[in-house]
């Protein structure tokens, strides 16, 4: 049986419906930027057409797609600082200094869907936090790949690439997510400092790239993200 075409009528209701918890205070356009606003009035109103129409079809949910980025070469010293190296671990008691330390699958991947990615805290049943240190520990006996510098980079590319379009932002926009690391690549400063890479989504709309200490806590909000566990 074919089904019948929505009426003009139930599409002005429908826009209606927006229209009304607009003026009643219900949603709010507040973190929508006159950027993101112009860009569709004259950039693209008939892709935006499109996509709403998509969305409507969809029965108002939004479709969950287009969450693959491909991964980019990742310089410590050309991005943050001369002092600045991926960590290396020690060889042997005395100390010295071994092989530089980064996840060999990771660094393997051309391209990462995070569509089909986990988003770990690794906390525990009662624990509010755990260190950096801790964390690394129960990430690496997951045994899966860890996301590192170079899937951080790529999703950091196409953020200034593509803004609102961006996989960062569509990962907010569709799971609420405002924070990412990767565990996959230790970096160290000259003095010793050690931490990891990771995005995050500032009050105004915004994501910006930082680093936080091994020794600093991680609290529910602050997820790492790996490739699902694949079924044998």
């Amino acid at each position: 049986m074919t089904k019948e075409s929505m009426t003009l009528g139930q599409l002005t209701d429908i826009l209606g419906i927006l229209w009304k918890m607009l003026l009643g205070g219900e949603i709010s356009w507040d973190n929508v930027s006159r950027e993101t606003a112009q860009s569709i009035l004259k950039d693209d109103p008939k892709g935006f057409a499109t996509r709403f129409v998509e969305f409507v079809k969809n029965g108002g949910r939004f479709i969950l797609s287009g969450l693959k980025v491909s991964c980019a070469s990742f310089d410590p010293q050309k991005f943050i600082g001369n002092d600045w190296a991926f960590w290396k671990g020690s060889k042997d008691g005395n100390g010295l200094e071994g092989q530089e330390e980064r996840d060999k699958m990771a660094m393997a991947l051309t391209e990462v869907d995070l569509e089909k990615s986990d988003f770990l805290t690794c906390l525990g049943e009662g624990e509010s936090s755990i260190t950096g240190e801790e964390k690394l520990i129960r990430l690496r006996k997951l045994n899966r790949p860890l996301y590192g510098a170079n899937q951080f980079m790529g999703l950091w590319q196409d953020y200034q690439q593509n803004k609102a379009g961006s996989v960062l932002e569509k990962l907010y926009q569709h799971k609420g997510i405002t924070y990412i690391d990767f565990f996959g690549d230790v970096l160290r400063r000259s003095d010793g400092y050690c931490c990891v890479l990771c995005l995050y989504r500032d009050d105004g709309g915004l994501w910006h790239w930082d680093y936080r200490g091994l020794g600093r806590d991680w609290f529910v909000h602050r997820f790492t993200v790996v490739p699902q566990q694949v079924s044998s």
